[in-house]
């Protein structure tokens, strides 16, 4: 007997969600067949046996929060008695109150007809996002009764809210106040906010708190966070807390490049085209060459500088936010940062992204210009030292020559760790980016 444990996926996984399980009891596996789905604080992963033999027992059931390295199955190998616990693992706090409210449920008036369900994956479990499964358990939706838009037949988030704009909104489970309209989706920051966020996990008010809160204010929707928010949560928190920030702004005449970037996509004609984003990674990488102290971890009071640049780039989930890294940037030409940063972003918006594509970034870029930011300031990505804010490109007035004519410009604001880098060197890295970004011929 051999025991399956939750894995460790990446330096910051402190526990993983089961999402499914692909086997259930009884089957036989073969060693580094896929045996379940989890989700961790970044993405979703398939997880393999390690063993070749028949599943003996599942001590963890889809939808449970546990630590790495608990025991979450139980393989018949035929070498030896089981070594893992014989009695199940405890039922999480989360699962038996989602267990109570279903129970709650199911004593209240019926619901209409249900639609054709989605599929079922192993055990009989409908296949369904993390993000659909909450927003369900949230307005009473059964699963069973929505049908699945996503790949595989997949439920994601809008087939739940297709389903209860066709067939009614539930009742809310009882103990909940009714709500009006579905709850509000979460506007997902594509970049760290100025302001740290608040701790994320805060005590729970007393009830006559919440309920005096629901008189006064009227109703509303209540639900736990995400794990990548939870994460966003304590991970930006430490970094205000503990990282001395500082600001540096600079503008950037960005005529030059978007006519560089025009060029660029005329050559690439057939294929995706060339954003402003990438020529921005392509010079940051090249300027981190020349800055290795702006290229570096700061781990354990010791600071690390890498060789090679490893640029990540934040991307916006309806979950949260997630950085997936472009790793060695600087050796990659402008046509290879933009087709793998496309790569990457799809595999994160579709949750399929590994350990390895997500962490050990040595900077970090976010953007918000496509929202028509025009400037913003970021939190430090730890165990990184820096990281550059961009905004919005647009036209201003500007003069040249003595001469007043109206230009493209935008302006990028670095964020740093004052115990490592110095005003004067945060000053000379921008000056840098915009030298290479004002002439992009040295970017081709």
């Amino acid at each position: 007997m051999a025991e399956i444990t939750m894995p460790k996926m990446g330096d910051a996984m402190e526990e993983g969600t089961l999402l499914e399980w692909l086997k259930k009891e009884g089957d036989p596996i073969q060693e580094q067949e896929p045996i379940a789905t989890i989700e961790t604080e970044k993405s979703t992963i398939e997880i393999p046996s390690f063993y070749a033999g028949q599943i003996a027992r599942i001590l963890v059931q889809p939808g449970d929060t546990v630590p790495v390295g608990t025991p979450i199955a139980v393989i018949d190998t035929g070498e030896g008695p089981a070594q893992a616990a014989t009695e199940p693992a405890p039922e999480p706090a989360a699962r038996r109150s989602e267990r109570q409210r279903t129970d709650a449920r199911a004593a209240g008036p019926s619901r209409p007809a249900p639609a054709p369900a989605a599929p079922e994956g192993a055990g009989g479990r409908v296949k369904a996002s993390p993000l659909a499964r909450k927003v369900a358990a949230m307005r009473g939706v059964d699963l069973a009764q929505v049908r699945g838009s996503g790949p595989g037949g997949r439920v994601v988030e809008a087939d739940v809210e297709e389903f209860l704009r066709t067939q009614g909104a539930p009742a809310p489970p009882i103990g909940l106040p009714a709500a009006p309209t579905p709850p509000a989706r979460e506007v997902p920051a594509p970049g760290p906010a100025r302001e740290a966020p608040a701790p994320p996990q805060m005590p729970a008010a007393p009830a006559a708190t919440r309920e005096h809160a629901a008189e006064v204010n009227g109703a509303f929707t209540e639900r736990e966070l995400s794990g990548i928010r939870r994460t966003i949560g304590r991970r930006l928190l430490e970094s205000k807390q503990q990282i001395p920030h500082y600001y540096v702004t600079a503008a950037v005449d960005a005529g030059p490049m978007a006519k560089m970037r025009e060029q660029v996509n005329a050559l690439r004609a057939d294929q995706p085209k060339v954003t402003y984003n990438d020529f921005i990674v392509r010079a940051c990488a090249l300027a981190l060459r020349e800055f290795p102290t702006v290229n570096a971890q700061f781990v354990d009071g010791k600071l690390r500088t890498f060789e090679a640049a490893h640029v990540g780039v934040a991307v916006a989930l309806p979950e949260g936010l997630i950085v997936p890294v472009v790793r060695n940037a600087d050796r990659k030409s402008l046509s290879q940062i933009s087709d793998e940063v496309r790569v990457l972003a799809d595999r994160a918006k579709a949750g399929q992204l590994k350990p390895e594509e997500y962490s050990g970034g040595t900077f970090t870029i976010s953007n918000l210009g496509m929202f028509d930011v025009e400037e913003f300031v970021g939190i430090i990505n730890p165990p990184e030292v820096a990281l550059l804010a961009i905004g919005a490109i647009h036209e201003e007035p500007v003069v040249k020559d003595g001469q007043l004519s109206v230009g493209l410009r935008f302006r990028m604001t670095l964020s740093s760790d004052h115990r490592i880098i110095d005003g004067a060197v945060a000053a000379q890295f921008l000056q840098a980016v915009k030298r290479l970004l004002q002439e992009p011929l040295r970017l081709v």
